[in-house]
């Protein structure tokens, strides 16, 4: 018989056998299985708030970027209109899109049948050339008779209106005195008078 060998401290015997490990259940409660829902509605809303700000993002129209030339006289025009553009490079648009000039004159005829009285607005950038603006002037003239008109920016004395003084008087806080100018400020320092020379 040969003696076995004892174990050091650093071996572990390989020969041990394995038992599986069995959980702790309770067997006398039995509880279902449950969906939690508000995890659920986080996830709709966020997926719900994703594809309405892409519609939005998709419906909202995209304008032109022109730099139009500001006017001091003119009206806003409130009317069914045809936007025709016309970019610093001389490329026309009609409501957004790139057209070529005898696309611009069919697209044109299209909106003067189907509105005789709708308005045509070409909107010029400020840098495009002379010659442009008056070649599409001519389409749109050429098939929509007198309903052009040209955008432009409202210009300074339209955007801010300065009150008027019913009295002329510059300063509103100082009363109005009969028989005085109307530019005179009684805290300034007179001129003095004049020397006599000799």
């Amino acid at each position: 018989m040969t003696a076995k060998k004892p174990h050091t401290r650093h071996q572990y015997p390989t020969h041990l056998p394995m038992r599986r490990m069995r959980l702790w259940q309770d067997e006398s409660v039995h509880q279902e299985t449950r969906i939690e829902i508000l995890p659920l509605i986080d996830v709709i809303f966020c997926i719900l708030t994703f594809f309405i700000l892409g519609a939005v993002g998709l419906s909202r129209q995209q304008a032109i970027n022109l730099d139009l030339p500001s006017a001091t006289t003119g009206k806003a025009q409130m009317r069914d209109m045809l936007v025709v553009s016309l970019d610093d490079l001389g490329q026309i648009y009609v409501e957004e899109q790139i057209v070529t000039k005898t696309q611009l004159s069919q697209s044109i005829k299209n909106y003067h049948q189907s509105n005789p009285e709708g308005l045509m607005v070409l909107h010029a950038a400020k840098n495009a050339t002379y010659r442009e603006v008056v070649e599409v002037l001519d389409v749109l003239r050429e098939v929509g008779g007198d309903r052009v008109a040209l955008a432009t920016l409202p210009g300074d004395s339209q955007a801010t209106e300065t009150p008027t003084n019913f009295n002329n008087n510059p300063n509103p806080y100082l009363p109005a005195l009969p028989g005085l100018p109307s530019n005179y400020n009684p805290y300034s320092i007179p001129n003095p008078p004049s020397l006599p020379s000799n």
